[in-house]
């Protein structure tokens, strides 16, 4: 197979030098605003005559090689604006510049007037491309209340996030979880702070972009490590403008449950110089104060007659943190002669959350399993549910979060006759640094004893699920639970746990223009390397009191949460100004649970090194209305990875290191078609081949017993990476001059998909456990580097397995329209809306179907919007269908219920140099709400309130 491929290559590439044809000239030029400072990219450039078209990149440049001599008429399609037509005379290579549409002011960091322009600039590059993108123009992410990459990237059709704290973290393409897709700062891979490969995009602010790019359907030149597609962040460049360009933003968020104003700031400068050097910087800061108000529960159970039941925990959790943003963007454009370029791009942004969680826990609620008088409703007519709690919690967890990512990429690109060569070097750094935290617990025991001393005559506490998002609870006895004297610490804990994630990375590519026949290829091929390196060391120190009891009461400061949003009183403490005083050590009170702290701290650190070495061949046909780009990329993985084995009060002088490697090469073949019917109707179909390795928390070399060495957990090394064949159809239509009419259908069927499995030693009829020899064979996962003493009383195992074929598939429409073009008298008003529909399936070893975790089956986005002089109005709405977060077994699945967004903005252009705005986010005060099978089950509930932002942007 490898030699099949190898000389195809080799063919091709023989193939591209001896079509060439010596008479041939180059045309090339750029595309602007009637300016001439504005450059439009995705405009489409044709040739009357030869039926040769190509289109415009970021800054407006064209290029067409292999033009004979002769007399054309070249035009230019640019969706919003006329065409524009010019002759030329072609004898030898010619610039040809275009001038398109009518003069345009810079606003936000961007070459465009409001919605109008930024709806034009996205329709126009998805119309050009190649593949099956979408595209957040640049002027479209200042349009909307978005505070991070993630809440901008839920508007586009297909896309889902998850969130935290009211904030967008997660992304979901097609349903296709964060870990299976793939994000990138200007083409460089972005690393996850994490355990994870999925990357969070709440870090990274939307005012330092300058526009996103989501790309579905890939093509060989692009890193096969998704399942769903490329998220690629654009951040700003001097060529982008003509000039000196400044930009300061300032504003205010206010919040109605923190009652604070937030504030926030960006400040944008780029300047070229002598036409040669382009120089961009950028620098954002926010320090955003959230508060959320939850609780949740632990999980449920069932009764022999079909009742559910609260047989876990029940907590009420309040949030008070805030969430400091600094990001800086430093890029320098070097136009070092007419055919060469060259490129630095960095990125820094540090995301620092200092948290304080305070948490009251209610334990021990399976004592009612006894009882039976219980129900959640969905069994029986009560909503109620009497327990004899015996066993209460109060917590507070301090706890300051560093995140970091780093980007730097060093690069260019010379044009040299018909050739091309593009070239880059790497380096990407992410850290989640979780050095500040300590937890601190008070317990209240023997509750029901306290209870019988106080003379209650109903000890119990009722719980009342009639709404079951935020259960109500009653009883005499809660006179007792909310005395802090009844409260003695119970634990104390301090975390120093560091994650880091490094990826070096070099590529170079060739491409060549050639004619085979009359029919233009463009030949590309090349290589890359990327070398990572993932790290977790986990510290975690458990520390008890020695021989005394210390109360609750010293750490007192006030008695309840003002606001509080939910039923139940929350309590205030403790305090963490004053539990902060027993870190480094704790003090003479308390001394090192040893067994704790070496477990939690050894157990599940590793290592892995991950090396890709990746080549590719293509060829981009031009076929009149078709344009054919087919080709295949080799993508050969190397990993090596270190982990420990250890157990449960083990001395970690015992420790083992476990070290596994591995090797394995995929070919992916890709071909994308798209065919223009004309400039208003284009047709797509594209197939791409795809793998995305397990993910690193699944796939370290991790093993752990339990204290009775009954109970084994550990990481799966050997889990092959998801294989995926990805096939996509799509039509668009573009019926009036600032409007799209888009159906795709997707079908995806992915090989070895990965799931969390736990194995369960049955009994004989006897009663007793099968032997070991019968239970370890029927485990999927190497247990072969444990010894026979290890494995002796192993009677559950918990991992991580993959999965035989899966399947998902759906649908999507756009609509994108100025409603100018329908009627005159709606000159100013825009809108925009999208749905999408998807459907999965998975079988789990137990033979129960499940679908994908993360994919909401309906997603769906509709803005309206009016731009019109001075004002730039737009509402918008997001809902994103509920979705399995987490499997337990059927019917206690945990679900993220559906949630519909409303947000609002205004602005106002006072001249063209200052706009200010008005902002809100979360309108209708919607919450977020998971449930455990049944919306009737609790499992968290959250509020975060509605937040009202407001600004002003000063552009020179």
């Amino acid at each position: 197979m490898k030699f099949r491929y190898r000389k195809l290559i080799t063919t091709g590439l023989i193939s591209a030098g001896l079509a060439q044809i010596a008479a041939a000239e180059i045309v090339q030029g750029t595309v602007t605003d009637a300016s001439g400072e504005a450059p439009l990219e995705g405009a489409i450039v044709r040739i009357e005559g030869l039926d040769r078209s190509t289109t415009t990149g970021r800054y407006g440049d064209y290029r067409f090689a292999n033009i004979p001599a002769g007399e054309y008429t070249v035009s230019v399609s640019y969706i919003g604006a006329p065409t524009v037509t010019q002759d030329v005379t072609v004898d030898g290579d010619i610039d040809v510049d275009f001038l398109v549409g009518s003069n345009v002011r810079y606003l936000d960091n961007v070459l465009v007037v409001g919605s109008k322009a930024a709806q034009a600039g996205a329709i126009n590059q998805k119309r050009a491309s190649d593949a099956i993108i979408d595209v957040i123009d640049s002027d479209g992410l200042g349009n909307f209340p978005d505070t991070t990459v993630a809440d901008s990237l839920a508007r586009v059709p297909g896309l889902s996030i998850e969130n935290d704290q009211g904030e967008g973290r997660y992304v979901s393409i097609r349903g296709i979880n964060t870990d299976l897709i793939a994000a990138s700062i200007n083409g460089v891979r972005t690393p996850s702070p994490e355990d994870r490969r999925g990357v969070l995009l709440d870090g990274v602010p939307s005012d330092l972009l300058d526009g996103i790019t989501v790309q579905k359907s890939l093509t060989p030149n692009v890193d096969a490590d998704s399942l769903g597609g490329v998220i690629d962040l654009k951040t700003i460049s001097a060529f982008d403008r003509d000039g000196r360009f400044i930009r300061a933003k300032l504003e205010g968020a206010y919040n109605e449950i923190s009652e604070e104003v937030s504030p926030k700031g960006t400040l944008t400068y780029s300047d070229v110089f002598n036409d040669k050097l382009g120089v961009a910087l950028s620098v954002n800061y926010q320090d955003l104060a959230v508060e959320a108000h939850n609780n949740e529960t632990g999980e449920w159970g069932f009764m022999d007659d079909g009742s559910a039941f609260l047989n876990d925990d029940y907590e009420q959790r309040w949030y008070d943190l805030t969430r400091e943003r600094l990001g800086f963007i430093a890029n320098f454009d070097w136009r070092v002669t007419d055919n060469t370029e060259l490129y630095l791009r960095t990125l820094y942004n540090n995301y620092e959350d200092d948290e304080v969680r305070n948490k009251f826990e209610f334990k021990d609620l399976d004592d009612i399993e006894d009882d039976g008088a219980v129900a959640d409703g969905s069994a029986l007519s009560s909503t109620t549910q009497s327990v004899p709690i015996n066993e209460i919690d109060a917590e507070v967890r301090q706890r300051r979060e560093v995140r970091q990512i780093q980007t730097y990429a060093l690069g260019g690109k010379t044009d040299w006759d018909l050739w091309s060569f593009d070239y880059e070097v790497a380096y990407a750094y992410a850290k989640e640094d979780d050095s500040d935290n300590h937890d601190v617990a008070f317990r209240f025991e023997d509750v029901q004893d306290a209870a019988a001393d106080a003379g209650l005559t109903d000890p119990n506490l009722l719980f009342d699920f009639s709404t079951p998002e935020t259960p109500k609870l009653s009883g005499d006895i809660l006179d007792l639970i909310y005395d802090p004297s009844n409260y003695i610490m119970d634990a104390f804990e301090e975390e120093k746990t560091l994650n880091e994630d490094t990826e070096i990375s070099a590529r170079f590519d060739v491409s060549r223009d050639s004619l085979i026949g009359d029919t233009p290829v463009t030949w590309q091929a090349g290589v890359k390397l990327r070398d990572r390196e993932k790290t977790r060391d986990a510290n975690v120190i458990f520390h008890e009191t020695a021989d005394i009891d210390l109360g609750l009461s010293p750490y007192v400061g006030a008695s309840f949460i003002s606001g509080w949003r939910l039923p139940n009183p929350m309590p205030a403490w403790p305090d963490p100004n004053l539990t902060a005083a027993l870190r480094n050590g704790a003090g003479p009170d308390f001394e090192l649970n040893e067994d704790d702290t070496n477990f939690d701290s050894l157990a599940e650190d590793f290592t892995i090194d991950e090396q890709i070495l990746a080549a590719y061949a293509m060829g981009t046909f031009d076929l009149g209305n078709l344009t054919l780009i087919a080709g295949v990329r080799m993508e050969d993985t190397q990993t090596d990875l270190t982990g420990n084995i250890f157990a449960e009060e083990d001395d970690p002088a015992n420790l083992q290191k476990r070290n596994v490697s591995n090797d394995y090469t995929h070919w992916l073949p890709s071909i994308n078609a798209k065919y223009a019917f004309n400039d208003k109707l284009i047709a797509r179909g594209a197939y791409y081949a795809a793998v995305v390795r397990p993910s690193f928390g699944e796939m370290a070399p991790f093993t752990v017993f339990n204290d009775d060495r009954d109970e084994l957990e550990l990481g799966n090394p050997n889990l092959d990476p998801y294989e995926a064949d990805n096939f996509d159809l799509s039509l668009e239509y573009y019926p009036t001059e600032l409007s799209v009419l888009s159906v795709g259908v997707f079908y995806k069927t992915i090989e070895n998909a990965i799931y969390e499995a736990t194995f369960e030693r049955e009994e004989d009829v006897n009663g007793d456990l099968v032997a070991l020899s019968e239970f370890l064979p029927t485990v999927p996962v190497d247990l072969s580097y444990l010894t026979a003493d290890q494995l002796a009383d192993v009677e559950e195992v918990t991992s991580f397995i993959n999965v035989g074929s899966s399947d998902l598939y759906g649908i999507e429409f756009n609509y994108v329209q100025s409603l100018a073009d329908l009627n005159p008298m709606l000159d100013g008003f825009l809108v925009s809306a999208n749905l999408t529909l998807t459907d999965s399936e998975s079988t789990l070893p137990d033979g129960r179907d499940v679908p994908f975790l993360k994919q909401s089956d309906t997603v769906w986005n509709l803005a309206i919007g009016y731009d019109k002089g001075p004002w730039d109005l737009r509402v918008s709405a997001n809902y994103r269908g509920d979705y399995i977060d987490e499997l337990t077994e059927e019917d206690l699945d945990r679900y993220t219920d559906d949630r519909l967004l409303v947000e609002a903005s205004a602005k106002y252009r006072v001249n063209d140099n200052i706009q200010l705005y008005l902002e809100g986010k979360n309108l209708t005060d919607e919450p977020e709400y998971y449930y455990f099978g049944s919306e009737r089950r609790l499992s968290q509930y959250d509020e975060f309130g509605t937040t009202v932002v407001f600004g002003a942007r000063l552009t020179y």
